[in-house]
């Protein structure tokens, strides 16, 4: 089933790798109609979409894709040190590029 659809293969990419790290089976598609944009309808119909395997993981997916909007819709766009190595990373990362340490285990950059 189509769990989410995408403004771009990249963002598409991004939450499916967000489901498959909890344990959801899924795949994009729609890609290569994508790069056809113009030639063909300039609707939902052309966009990328991630593709959920197992019906029932719907709930926890739409929940992951929802935690996940919400991280990339923060306007502060401010960076952040992480916790555990101290590296500065940039606003749109909730995982340190470094270590992996979790963005909600780190505190703002001064």
């Amino acid at each position: 089933m189509k769990i989410f659809v995408g403004n771009n293969p990249p963002e598409t990419h991004i939450v499916q790798q967000q489901l498959m790290a909890e344990g959801i089976e899924c795949e994009v598609r729609g890609e290569g109609v994508f790069g056809l944009r113009g030639e063909v309808p300039f609707d939902e119909s052309s966009l990328p979409y991630v593709w959920l395997f197992n019906k029932e993981q719907e709930m926890i997916a739409r929940a992951v894709i929802q935690d996940w909007q919400k991280q990339a819709e923060k306007s502060d766009n401010v960076p952040w040190v992480c916790s555990a190595c101290h590296e500065t990373n940039e606003a749109q990362f909730g995982v340190c590029w470094n270590c992996q340490t979790p963005q909600t285990a780190t505190m703002p950059q001064t």
